[in-house]
């Protein structure tokens, strides 16, 4: 009778339970449901913005990758050729006056700094002036472009001082005075006036110095092809390279020995500073006098970060100088020729050349001397060096070849 009487109230209770539980499991699902909704958008949104984000990163990642391209080098003579024919100067088997090439050269180098790849879309302008991204990011052509800026001042300088004055007495042109002013102005002015806009009426009144020299009765009216004016442009451009050679040397580090004594008596009295290493008790101990101990004689040994400002920087100089060479040795080859110098003339453009050709490393090595890596910078030095000893031969040369 028992067990009877327990069947209807089980059954009663599971029925009321049955009732009940889907009603539970309806509220728990829908309690469950209402934060995943939520959750689920933020994540979306969360989501999308990080993929905008990283479109963005891309984008200018690839913008930088492509204003850091280095314009490649070109053939001068079919340069002068060609602007001599888009100016309606002279037709392609005319013979171009002297200092046509050395002039339209410098033109084209110009205008090559303001715009490195014409008709390619995206291609990089001048980048030194701007203030936004991604040009901040893009270092290395920023310091390219500053070489360049160096060296086509010191270029048109010449033009205006030494290339278009027969004699000291002489008048100096006031094109070339005018153009020497707008490449002298500040490379880095990006607004009022812009440092484009300076450098373009510049190149401006360069051309009314190449229109001066096409227009000549003779060859030598407007530009001067003698033994001295050159003389005088490859010395200044010795000590450019001195210095040049100097900087690059101090991307590797110090120096063993002092260089910069005068006489023994300094070298007693001549402290070294080690390079920065281990700490030690005194800068005269033992270990940092050993026989592997490099010390730093020049305090202006190049930070790490650094160096590859001062390659790019130089590089731009060299781009800029190996084409002028070009240039000279054409507007130059019968004082060349009459001082039997065109073989030093070759030797100096081939070391030049040598400086200048395109980097096969995606970044700059900074390997030491000796070492299992490449360094870049001892490379061009090694050039350099050789470049300025072939120019001081061939000053010799150009004044009679009695030093040699």
């Amino acid at each position: 009778m028992s067990n009877l009487s327990d069947e209807p109230v089980t059954s009663a209770e599971e029925e009321l339970n049955q009732a009940q539980e889907p009603a539970s499991t309806e509220a728990r699902a829908g309690k469950r449901r209402l934060p995943s909704v939520s959750f689920s958008g933020e994540m979306s949104i969360a989501r999308r913005i990080r993929r905008i984000l990283l479109g963005v990163i891309i984008l200018v990642a690839a913008v930088a990758l492509n204003w850091s391209r280095i314009p490649p080098l070109f053939d001068v003579e079919e340069v002068a050729y060609s602007m001599a024919e888009e100016r309606g100067h002279f037709k392609a088997d005319d013979e171009l006056p002297i200092g046509y090439r050395t002039v339209s050269t410098v033109i084209h180098l110009s205008e090559m700094l303001l715009n490195k790849f014409p008709g390619q879309p995206f291609s990089a302008n001048y980048v030194s002036n701007d203030v936004f991204s991604p040009a901040l990011t893009v270092d290395n052509i920023r310091n390219w472009e500053y070489g360049v800026v160096l060296q086509l001042r010191f270029v048109v300088q010449n033009l205006r001082n030494e290339f278009s004055r027969s004699r000291a007495q002489s008048t100096e042109r006031p094109e070339l005075i005018e153009a020497d002013a707008r490449f002298s102005f500040d490379h880095k002015s990006w607004v009022l006036p812009r440092t484009e806009d300076q450098f373009k009426e510049g190149i401006e009144y360069l051309e009314v110095y190449l229109n001066a020299i096409a227009q000549s009765e003779t060859s030598a009216q407007m530009f001067v092809a003698r033994q001295d004016v050159l003389d005088s442009f490859l010395r200044q451009q010795q000590r450019r390279m001195g210095s040049f050679t100097v900087r690059l040397r101090s991307n590797v580090g110090g120096y063993k020995y002092n260089p910069y004594l005068l006489t023994s008596e300094d070298e007693v009295s001549a402290t070294p500073t080690p390079l920065p290493g281990p700490v030690t008790d005194s800068p005269l101990s033992e270990e940092n006098n050993s026989e592997d101990q490099v010390l730093n004689f020049d305090e202006e040994v190049t930070p790490f970060f650094q160096r590859d400002d001062e390659f790019y920087e130089i590089r731009g100089s060299i781009f800029v100088l190996y084409h002028v060479m070009l240039a000279i040795k054409e507007d130059y080859r019968v004082v060349l020729d009459q001082s039997q110098a065109m073989g030093m003339m070759n030797r100096i453009l081939s070391e030049l050349y040598a400086a200048s050709k395109p980097m096969q490393s995606p970044f700059l090595l900074q390997g030491q001397e000796f070492g299992i890596f490449q360094n870049h910078s001892l490379t061009m030095a090694a050039h350099l060096a050789q470049a300025n000893n072939a120019m001081g031969d061939l000053r010799v040369l150009l004044r009679g070849g009695a030093d040699l």
